[in-house]
């Protein structure tokens, strides 16, 4: 049973509201990838965590909105990080947002399947098997080796590399608030 309890829109003060609007009426509603409200309308997932500190929350959830969707990686590297993220944390609640999404942008179900196992998917692109394996080397060594790093600079630019280690620890954050509160999938 999730430790926080879901703050319905009647229950909010001033600032819980305005950011409740931001996240159910933003790039994530206009999305529609998951449903972010439950049937008495308080946010599901990490969102209704982010709620309780509405100062925090907000600058959590513009950057998590700036990553999805305003980012220059493509879907399948950004949906890629996130699930190896959500392997490596066993964040349920993301991995039930994410594959989806994962598959609509262009990785197979076996693809996904392998990622959530935390096995190595055959990757068609060298874009791919770099992110791969930067985001491997991070989360399980906490550093990249100077050969990991060449190549993925080559494969993603420097910019798409920052993004890429901003998607690892913006998830690596969202899943940790999860486990924590105890947060999981609807249903």
């Amino acid at each position: 049973m999730a430790r926080l309890p879901g703050l319905p829109p009647g229950d909010l003060n001033v600032e819980q509201r305005v950011l409740y609007d931001s996240i159910a009426g933003g790039d994530r509603a206009k999305d529609a990838s998951f449903p972010l409200t439950d049937s008495r309308g308080a946010l599901i997932g990490p969102f209704n965590a982010l709620l309780y500190n509405p100062g925090v929350g907000d600058a959590v959830q513009q950057l998590g909105a700036a990553l999805r969707f305003h980012g220059g990686l493509s879907g399948s590297v950004r949906e890629l990080a996130i699930l190896m993220t959500a392997t490596h944390y066993d964040c349920e609640f993301e991995r039930w947002a994410h594959e989806p999404i994962a598959i609509r942008v262009g990785l197979t179900i076996e693809q996904v399947a392998a990622l959530r196992a935390g096995k190595r998917p055959a990757l068609e692109t060298a874009e791919l098997n770099a992110s791969y394996d930067a985001c491997q080397s991070i989360l399980r060594e906490k550093a990249m080796s100077d050969d990991i790093y060449a190549r993925t600079v080559e494969a993603l630019g420097q910019d798409g590399v920052v993004e890429l280690l901003t998607v690892v620890g913006y998830y690596g954050l969202l899943a940790q608030l999860m486990n924590a509160f105890k947060v999981e999938p609807p249903g």
